[in-house]
């Protein structure tokens, strides 16, 4: 729908001091700090994976050894999408607006505003999404029972969900650092990132933070700085109180592929209404 005088009623006003416009700032970038960003020129992406091989068993004097093989793991195909919005502004209410440039100067900004918005929620609903989402495994991304592929599984979460506190977070840590690949050997898994919602910052800021163990007068030492774990802030997570451990980017390999960057606005006036467009 093109912004047409009856818009910008306030604009034609000529006692107007100054017109403000919503929707110019932004948070700084954040989903670029945990997925990895991948750029592509193909109609879509595949991804597969294999295992490595059992432990080695024990050969007897004479015997022959043991010949391992690798399981083929499951592919997943990232389709790319597109996304796309403008605006429109009549010739009328360029021409009738008194604060043209006041009015419509900064539209281009707000536009390029929407379309960072639109990069951060899309990457954050991976984890909005992850608890209920089947993923290339059959399962949601967090899910206790991630299918093997020797058969058996592993967990990612906790069986019962549990608020952010020390003893969750410790126990999340610990979690990680047992963690096994295909063939049950052991990987080296560290938490680097623990991610919250806005609504958690000061929890992540009192575990991390305090020298001595929060919430307690025992004057014991806060254990979890040994790990040093940084956190960070997400605010396009939605779950009030849902945490994240994160390990080292390579180890996770959460991805966000850029078929096409967000480049310049693009501007024209339509040849049949002489409306100018921005396009995005």
């Amino acid at each position: 729908m093109a912004i047409q005088s009856s818009t910008i009623v306030d604009a034609l006003d000529a006692n107007l001091n100054e017109m403000f416009q919503d929707g110019l700032t932004s948070w700084d970038e954040e989903y670029s700090k945990v997925f990895n960003l991948e750029t592509s020129d193909k109609q879509s992406e595949k991804d597969s994976y294999e295992s490595g091989f059992q432990s080695m068993p024990q050969k007897s004097e004479g015997q022959a050894a043991n010949f391992d093989t690798i399981l083929q793991g499951i592919s997943e195909t990232y389709m790319h999408l597109t996304y796309a919005q403008g605006y429109e502004i009549t010739e009328e209410a360029i021409e009738d607006n008194l604060r043209t440039q006041d009015t419509f100067s900064k539209l281009p900004q707000a536009l390029n505003r929407s379309a960072i918005e639109t990069v951060e929620v899309t990457a954050f609903n991976i984890f909005n999404n992850g608890f209920s989402t089947a993923g290339f495994d059959g399962v949601s991304l967090f899910n206790s029972a991630h299918p093997d592929l020797d058969g058996g599984t592993q967990s990612n979460t906790p069986s019962v969900q549990a608020d952010l506190s020390v003893t969750s977070l410790t126990a999340g840590l610990t979690t990680i650092e047992k963690y096994t690949d295909e063939r049950g050997l052991k990987r080296p898994t560290k938490a680097v990132m623990l991610l919250v919602p806005v609504d958690l910052w000061n929890v992540a800021d009192e575990l991390l933070g305090s020298e001595f163990k929060p919430y307690t007068a025992n004057n014991e030492v806060n254990a979890i700085q040994k790990k040093d774990l940084q956190y960070m802030q997400g605010h396009y997570l939605t779950d009030t109180d849902a945490w994240f451990l994160l390990p080292e980017k390579d180890m996770h390999k959460l991805k966000f592929f850029w078929r096409v960057r967000l480049g310049a606005l693009k501007r024209g006036t339509d040849f049949d209404t002489t409306n100018l467009k921005g396009l995005k």
